[in-house]
């Protein structure tokens, strides 16, 4: 079913961000109470803030809209004012699931039918500069596009604790955002995708509405923060 659809590409587009920050950060354990990962600091920054400051410093970003849940939204709006964030065009109140959370921010974009949406997570504070460049190169050239790592370790399908068979690990990737997308084939996904909404991110929607997508490797450090360790080992990868 791939390739259904023919979208032309367009030598001139807009870049639009996506920032997913409305979750509650369950499977985070810290001593902050119940305040989510994502407003923690990070060597002196909040984690969303550290995104933020990379989307506004890059020309190609036209604007910024973050998902999160309304008790932060005052928050932000100061944050995005104090830090001169001026591509920040809206918040958007999340959804039950980061799927829906995603989709309320897309609604709200105006946009070309060929400009890039980028979708990206607060959790993931480390995206460096080139890997931001090459992503929106890639997307120029194909236009869906995700960052993603090949997989080092052995791979093991495990059934109670016991080795039912080793995975052929050649062609498996950990995925990242942002993840790339043109406007047009988000909004086509999104209706044939229907009322299904247990998409683990919007890659497998647009593969599921026949798009092809494309990998882009790109670098490790660009982690996700899910446990208090993971947010230890980037305080220290990002004092180098």
């Amino acid at each position: 079913m791939r390739g259904i659809f023919y979208l032309k590409m367009a030598k001139k587009r807009n870049y639009h961000v996506i920032i997913t920050a409305a979750g509650s950060g369950s499977r985070y354990k810290n001593s902050s109470g119940t305040k989510p990962k994502q407003y923690l600091l990070l060597n002196g920054k909040p984690v969303i803030l550290h995104s933020l400051l990379k989307f506004q410093k890059c020309s190609d970003i036209k604007s910024i809209y973050i998902s999160a849940m309304p008790q932060f939204f005052s928050y932000l709006h100061s944050l995005a004012a104090k830090h001169k964030i001026t591509k920040l065009k809206a918040m958007v109140e999340g959804g039950k699931t980061r799927f829906d959370s995603v989709k309320n921010a897309f609604n709200q974009i105006v946009a070309g039918l060929n400009d890039i949406i980028l979708i990206h997570d607060a959790a993931r504070p480390n995206l460096t500069k080139a890997d931001l460049d090459k992503i929106i190169s890639e997307s120029s050239k194909y236009g869906e596009v995700i960052p993603a790592v090949k997989i080092p370790e052995t791979v093991k399908k495990v059934n109670k604790s016991t080795v039912e068979k080793t995975i052929p690990r050649d062609d498996l990737w950990l995925v990242q955002t942002p993840q790339a997308f043109r406007y047009e084939v988000l909004s086509k996904a999104y209706i044939l995708a229907g009322e299904r909404n247990d998409y683990t991110d919007e890659a497998a929607m647009a593969e599921h509405a026949g798009f092809t997508v494309r990998v882009s490797e790109c670098s490790r450090s660009n982690m996700k923060i899910t446990t208090q360790d993971d947010l230890e080992l980037l305080k220290r990868l990002m004092k180098k």
